[in-house]
């Protein structure tokens, strides 16, 4: 993936967020680089899909600034998509305002055909398996034109077979080239993914971060795998180097 570097990153500075008696954040900034991906792991329930959350500005913080977000696609643990419209429909649905209803639904063949559902655009989601309803969401995530995509363990409850395609195709949408839609080629999003599978986020992302603590606080940064082994390969046997990260993350997670 190329590195967009006319393009400003994301900007986190003195994050202040919190819920009851819990403090999730207290000055925490972070930067976070344009056209990467960067991969968050941590404890459950300890704040990093309410990150996701703040970016996406589903969720105001109680101060700081975010900036360089743009327009977001969110990608949850379940497809979410709309049971009584076809896959077609359920990608034009956030677009079709913007883009107008011919380009949306060009823009959703478009995807849908990059995920290998070309031929499922017409059914429901009930006609679908669940690896082909997250699918249809992985499409509607790289639809829609945004320059920022978050994801949210979008891979969780998936077998290891589907769950390597995914990444796999998540890799090819996220490449230089991988938007182009209608003669105009997208430069790759900025994405957080945050998931518990210290492998999917070694082998996907470019940059993996480790945060622990109450507030959360960054206590690991660790380069993701290269990219010269095919995603099965980073995933299931990486080389050294990536070993050892894999070993020094587990230890900072098992504290």
């Amino acid at each position: 993936m190329s590195v967009c570097k006319n393009r400003p990153g994301i900007y986190i500075q003195d994050l202040h967020l919190r819920r009851g008696s819990h403090q999730i954040f207290s000055g925490f900034s972070l930067n976070l680089e344009a056209g990467r991906v960067t991969a968050l792991l941590g404890a459950s329930g300890a704040g990093k899909t309410s990150l996701l959350d703040c970016l996406a500005g589903l969720l105001p913080a109680d101060r700081g600034t975010i900036r360089g977000v743009g327009p977001v696609s969110y990608l949850f643990q379940e497809p979410r998509l709309l049971p009584w419209y076809t896959l077609e429909r359920n990608i034009m649905l956030p677009m079709e305002s913007l883009l107008g209803t011919k380009a949306a639904l060009e823009r959703a063949h478009h995807f849908l055909d990059l995920v290998e559902l070309k031929e499922k655009a017409t059914s429901l989601p009930s006609q679908c398996s669940g690896g082909q309803r997250q699918r249809c969401a992985l499409a509607r995530a790289f639809a829609y034109p945004s320059s920022t995509l978050l994801m949210d363990e979008a891979f969780q409850a998936q077998d290891i077979k589907l769950k390597l395609r995914l990444m796999e195709l998540t890799e090819e949408l996220l490449g230089a080239g991988a938007g182009q839609c209608g003669g105009q080629n997208q430069p790759p999003r900025t994405t957080v993914l945050v998931t518990h599978d210290v492998s999917e986020a070694l082998a996907l992302a470019h940059r993996v971060l480790v945060l622990s603590g109450s507030p959360l606080q960054v206590v690991g940064d660790f380069p993701g795998a290269g990219k010269e082994l095919p995603m099965a390969g980073r995933y299931i046997s990486p080389d050294q180097a990536t070993q050892k990260h894999r070993a020094e993350i587990l230890s900072l997670l098992c504290r």
